[in-house]
């Protein structure tokens, strides 16, 4: 009896472990990129991924969306339903050393409420400026990284990514 306990573990054991058809969420490479391009006045975020073995395809026309691979779709949070994103500025030099300049492309008539998160979404300055056309931010204090900046005027708002060298 003792044996044929012992030869149905040994059977369970082999079959478990000569499976070779296991399913495993893996990562086939590291290296890709991801950028922001403008075009018709609209800007598009693209995401690219290298060394991907397989090949999905989406596509649409309207929306703009398009993936291949195994790219997951970038979650997006909505800030406000209120707020207009159309907010244009220049923001030089990127990337910058230790202090940005901020040029506004439409008048600025209102005061200016300014936020700069890390990647990890903790607020590193969040400061008031009077209505002008142009605005300089100090981080000096900044480790080299990379930064969101989220600007504010009434109901228009800026987001734009910044890195600190």
């Amino acid at each position: 009896m003792p044996k044929n306990y012992l030869f149905f573990i040994v059977f369970v054991c082999v079959f478990h472990l000569s499976n070779a058809q296991m399913l495993r969420k893996e990562t086939l490479a590291i290296q890709g990129s991801s950028h922001v391009v403008y075009a018709n006045n609209k800007s598009y975020y693209i995401i690219e991924s290298i060394g991907q073995a397989s090949i999905i395809n989406t596509f649409n026309a309207n929306d703009y969306s398009l993936r291949q691979g195994y790219l997951q779709p970038v979650s997006a949070s909505i800030i406000a339903s209120d707020f207009n994103t159309d907010f244009k500025a220049v923001i030089f030099p990127n990337p910058f050393p230790s202090e940005v300049q901020i040029k506004f492309k439409e008048p600025v008539i209102d005061i200016l409420q300014v936020t700069v998160r890390d990647v990890l979404g903790r607020i590193v300055l969040n400061k008031e400026y009077s209505p002008m056309p142009s605005i300089v931010l100090d981080l000096n204090h900044l480790n080299t990284g990379s930064y969101l900046v989220h600007i504010r005027m009434r109901s228009k708002l800026l987001k734009a990514k910044i890195i600190k060298r």
